[in-house]
């Protein structure tokens, strides 16, 4: 196969036509994986995951991302190995900076009216990337103009911190790259590409449900009491405790640490008398507020709960529109009173991984997070991320309301952090700066640096490590700041004794 020098077109087999900019290389192979022609309906899954494990993804995480993606209905139809990579450098020896920044450009057959396409990108450190359409990035519809489509795939190099014993000979980021070209079925409605198609998606796959749990089915989505408005009358003579989880997530996953300690669960349950509720809802398509409104039309009309929230990420802006004063209308149920609120890495400034022009870098972020540190809970997240990147790919940026609301710019979230804490109740925060651990691998590495490149200040890999618990006016006094030596990343918080520890110190004893 050739080299491609800087500046430089080459029409390659199947269709695919490379363009440099300010990037050179060896172009290694370009494979195309069926032979005839037909839907993406009608094509068999293939080795997605092995593919993916020789592309230097560590295997676990080849094997989860490699079999979700095939269950998500996407098929690899062409994938291209570049290597020896090398970016221009100015004249003073330094990479060229964002104003000119290199990249290849990658020109495909266009896939069919009822098909959609994606570029899952991996690189020689284990990272992946998503890359949609040029025209899809501008939220333009999917350009199939003479029959093509158009990717970007960014080039950039850095050092990842490791010798080269431990990254298996690769120097740093970016010197070699491996494009498949992800084909999967999308649906129409009134002649069209569906622009709901993530909510449909979420209202199907992640309803709203409201639960009341004892300590042997807290992990168990499918079982607990049924809440009613009156049981939930019937009970509130005491205070509740509320489990809200965070993006992507539904409690039975993101408290799955929680669930898993028993002492602590049969803890819980004793002091609120069984009275721990959880609040599963969509994250994605729909703000916090219209969370809230939901989980009020669950309430009793004529009896105010008192509740205890432990919330995870974007949980915590959740709980905070549930303390409004614009749900206390007349006529409507009353608003619950907030005795206690634990905010675990919520996003409470915001993350820019929400910014609209950074959604890439959010669902890039997210996929390598939940493949690097797998269990047996994060593949749930996982198949919602899948959705988002297929909803993205077909040109459609809105729908995602629930994702916008972490915006720094976001209105709703500047409205909130316009005011103080409240005086009446017990507010903590717990927040993390994330750094790999000695043992980390080189992938592991790698995310860390690039994520502190987006955010230029300390993070848990999602949100900003002070934004936690200072945010414009709201203010968190005495924060529970989990030191870089733990390692604890976004979704990891409640796999650590110590902060489940401290949740029981913060929670009242009667």
């Amino acid at each position: 196969m050739p080299d491609i020098e800087r500046d430089e077109r080459i029409e390659l087999d199947y269709g695919v036509v490379l363009q440099s900019s300010n990037v050179s290389g060896h172009i290694a192979s370009v494979r195309r994986w069926y032979e005839t022609a037909g839907t993406v309906r009608e094509a068999a899954p293939v080795a997605l995951p092995e593919q993916l494990a020789a592309d230097n993804v560590p295997t676990e995480a080849a094997q989860l991302l490699g079999t979700l993606a095939q269950e998500a209905g996407m098929r690899p139809i062409l994938t291209l190995t570049l290597t020896d990579l090398s970016v221009a450098a100015r004249p003073d020896g330094q990479q060229r900076g964002d104003a000119n920044p290199p990249y290849l450009e990658v020109e495909v057959p266009a896939p069919g009216e009822d098909e959609g396409q994606v570029v899952l990108e991996t690189d020689a450190t284990g990272l992946v990337r998503w890359v949609v359409s040029e025209t899809a990035a501008q939220g333009q519809g999917t350009d199939r103009a003479d029959a093509v489509q158009t990717f970007r795939i960014s080039v950039a190099e850095f050092d990842v911190g490791t010798t080269i014993e431990q990254n298996r000979g690769w120097t740093g980021f970016g010197v070699r790259k491996v494009i498949h070209l992800l084909r999967f079925p999308i649906e129409r409605a009134a002649g069209r590409v569906a622009e709901f198609a993530m909510g449909r998606w979420e209202n199907q796959h992640r309803p709203y449900g409201l639960r009341l749990t004892s300590p042997g089915n807290f992990l168990d989505p499918t079982a607990g009491e049924p809440v009613t408005a009156g049981r939930l009358a019937e009970l509130a003579d005491r205070p509740f405790l509320l489990f809200v989880h965070g993006i992507f997530s539904r409690c039975h996953t993101g408290f799955h640490g929680i669930g898993e300690d028993l002492d602590l669960l049969g803890e819980l349950h004793r002091r609120y008398q069984d009275r721990v509720l959880v609040f599963d809802h969509p994250t994605v398509h729909v703000d916090p507020a219209d969370n809230v409104r939901w989980l009020l039309s669950q309430l009793p009309a004529d009896r105010t709960l008192t509740l205890d929230l432990v919330t995870h990420s974007r949980g915590g802006l959740v709980a905070r529109q549930l303390g409004q004063p614009t749900f206390a209308r007349d006529g409507g149920p009353p608003v619950p009173a907030i005795r206690t609120l634990i905010h675990v890495a919520t996003p409470n400034s915001g993350t820019v991984l929400a910014d609209r022009k950074r959604l890439g870098d959010l669902l890039d972020v997210c996929t390598n997070l939940l493949s690097l540190f797998p269990d047996e809970v994060v593949s749930s997240s996982l198949e919602v991320i899948l959705e988002v990147v297929k909803h993205c790919a077909t040109g459609v940026l809105h729908g995602l309301g629930g994702v916008a609301a972490m915006d720094p710019a976001s209105p709703t979230l500047k409205e909130l952090n316009s005011a103080a804490v409240p005086k009446g109740g017990r507010v903590h925060a717990m927040t993390s700066d994330f750094k790999p651990a000695e043992e980390a691998g080189v992938a592991i590495r790698a995310l860390n640096v690039l994520v502190d490149s987006l955010f230029g200040t300390k993070n848990d890999l999602v949100v900003p490590t002070e934004g936690v618990h200072r945010a414009g006016s709201y203010v968190v006094t005495d924060p529970l700041v989990i030191p870089s030596t733990s390692a604890v990343a976004h979704t990891h918080f409640f796999r650590k004794a110590q902060v489940r520890r401290q949740l029981a110190r913060w929670l009242p004893e009667d």
